[in-house]
């Protein structure tokens, strides 16, 4: 597989001038290209016989969008702020990792356009490109939890197509037999909050489940980075292709993309609490708050919903 270490190897043994291209891979089912446009400029280059729908730039990266003089049609993205080289890097190879299962015709085009179209929402929405300390914590305990769920026999494809947090949807795990909604708190956490009417609001059986994470030393034999667990999952969906392409587009929706900062800081788990969610667990829905109340957020005390328990 194509890491971005490799395919920065082959932007370097490139000629220096302008206008030389290579093919990334003569085994790849596109026509993916890297070259050098001007002033050492990166670019990859996707031919095709169809023309694609312009996707945007951004200040970082330019996508041009020509029809050459054979009639097939060229889609280039050019780096233009060299602070950017890693995360365009990082971006290149997921462009041609991820379409390896792609055909040449017009939606492996189209695959290359909304693939990357999910790279600039990323990229413009997040400061360096970096989520916050929140949203790292909260990736985690849904990763920790995408494990069991690997571990419990439900197969791999399934157990990543019933992870629907990234989707923007209510909650964050929904299988046929039951919902899951995931918090990620300290271990000295007495309450988690819910941020929505919405967050508890569909039928029983539904779960929350807690997960009791904090930060921890470099050398804690205990702990983990925020990439290493990532990794630890693609590694236990190598043998399955579907499921490892469909949990990295999630990885992209959540808003995480492979950067070094997230090698730091380490976090250790110190255990979960599993509570069950039927008709009598303590929630605030619409059907039982007054009309007049549009939206809420509110804490959940652990304590208090001690008779929930389940683990």
């Amino acid at each position: 597989m194509l890491t971005s270490e490799s395919l920065s190897a082959k932007w370097n043994s490139l000629p220096t001038q302008a206008g030389g291209y290579t093919r990334v891979d003569h085994l790849h089912p596109l026509e993916l290209y890297i070259g050098l446009e001007a002033i050492n400029q990166k670019s990859l280059l996707l031919i095709s016989s169809f023309e694609p729908s312009p996707p945007p730039s951004s200040k970082s990266l330019q996508v041009v969008v020509g029809q050459r003089t054979d009639g097939k049609w060229a889609l280039a993205f050019r780096l233009l702020r060299m602070e950017q080289e890693e995360v365009y890097l990082q971006l290149c190879c997921d462009l041609i990792e991820s379409a390896r299962q792609q055909r040449n015709d017009a939606k492996g085009m189209q695959f290359v356009v909304d693939r990357y179209r999910r790279w600039h929402r990323l990229m413009e929405t997040q400061e360096n490109g970096l989520m916050g300390e929140a949203a790292r914590k909260g990736l985690i305990g849904e990763l920790l939890f995408l494990q069991r769920v690997l571990k419990s026999g439900l197969s791999a494809l399934d157990a990543v197509n019933g992870w629907i947090g990234p989707e923007s949807a209510d909650r964050d795990f929904v299988f046929p037999d039951c919902w899951h909604e995931i918090k990620t708190a300290g271990a000295g956490a007495k309450s988690v909050s819910v941020s929505s009417l919405e967050q508890l609001d569909a039928a029983p059986p539904g779960e929350l489940v807690v997960f009791f994470v904090d930060r921890t030393a470099p050398g804690d034999g205990l702990g983990f980075s925020l990439n290493e667990k990532v990794q630890e999952i693609k590694a236990e969906l190598q043998g399955a292709p579907a499921a490892l392409e469909l949990f990295a587009t999630k990885l992209l929706d959540y808003g995480y993309m492979f950067q070094r900062e997230y090698d730091v800081p380490h976090y250790r788990f110190h255990g979960m609490r599993r509570y069950r969610i039927d008709s009598s667990f303590p929630r605030l829905i619409k059907d039982n708050v007054p009309a007049q109340i549009a939206a809420a957020t509110y804490a959940l005390s652990l304590a208090a919903i001690e008779n929930w328990r389940t683990e």
